[in-house]
């Protein structure tokens, strides 16, 4: 595997934790998802973190070739240790709060996109 192809499978991972770190500083977010849906967050979260997850996945067994056991279970820790961190982090920031149900969500999420990477056709995988 060259350098360039394991930055182009890594490189959108590292993007999307980004923008999430960048808007976890930020005081309010506006809502994006109908107010009425109800955990319309946490649905946010989970979707956010399963497209992170199956990202990741994807760069884990195809730029390093790790096993699939390995992949799932290393996912789901980085996002949990991720998703304590970033509340953890929110609890300094004025106007927001700190969710251990999002924490919860980003995991799931997370772990749920790393499992469809494991079991989506070849041709998508990579």
């Amino acid at each position: 595997m060259t350098a360039r192809r394991r930055l182009a499978l890594w490189a959108p991972v590292v993007l999307l934790l980004a923008v999430e770190a960048v808007l976890s500083h930020q005081p309010k977010l506006p809502h994006v998802l109908p107010l009425a849906l109800p955990a319309a967050d946490k649905l946010a979260h989970f979707a956010y973190f399963a497209v992170v997850g199956y990202l990741a996945a994807r760069a884990a067994r195809a730029g390093e070739g790790w096993s699939p056991r390995r992949t799932l279970v290393t996912v789901a820790l980085g996002a949990l240790l991720w998703g304590l961190t970033d509340e953890v982090h929110q609890s300094f920031v004025p106007g927001r709060d700190p969710d251990p149900l999002d924490v919860l969500a980003d995991t799931l999420g997370a772990l749920a996109g790393a499992a469809a990477q494991r079991w989506a056709p070849e041709r998508v995988r990579a």
